[in-house]
């Protein structure tokens, strides 16, 4: 069996939220916008909490190529699912421009999808998923 892999452009974003609204955030995320993203193409990997800051919101989605990234945002952005729910996700936000945009330091770099798995929209059953572990470094290729 071949390994899934995916998205050679990630979007790291980092969301500074009001005070006590994270997991309001977080749930309205989960049922809304993480299936609706998908069907316009992108892979939303992972969302995670600050463990050192509550109210931080950190997750990461990823695209194929630039090309198709403008594409599923406008897809998503311009659709019904994020006019219906935006105000209410925005009105957990301070600031939602922490965004870094990623690309592979080598180009064997991935993300390995196999094995990942989510509950269907609206189940309550928890899932732990994982895309892998990723060591990140400011040193050289090698990381020596």
């Amino acid at each position: 069996m071949r390994a899934r892999t995916c998205c050679p452009v990630v979007e790291l974003r980092q969301y500074t939220l009001r005070a006590g609204m994270r997991d309001a955030l977080i749930e309205l995320f989960e049922r809304e916008f993480i299936e609706t993203q998908e069907t316009t193409g992108m892979i939303v990997l992972g969302q995670f909490r600050d463990l050192d800051d509550p109210d931080r919101f950190v997750w990461l989605r990823g695209f194929s190529d630039m090309a198709n990234r403008a594409t599923a945002l406008q897809e998503f952005y311009g659709g019904p699912v994020w006019k219906a729910h935006r105000d209410a996700a925005n009105a957990t936000m301070i600031d939602s421009d922490n965004v870094l945009l990623l690309r592979p330091a080598r180009s064997d770099s991935a993300f390995s999808l196999t094995n990942v798995t989510r509950p269907p929209r609206g189940s309550t059953r928890n899932v732990k998923r994982s895309v892998g572990r990723h060591h990140l470094s400011s040193r050289g290729n090698n990381g020596r």
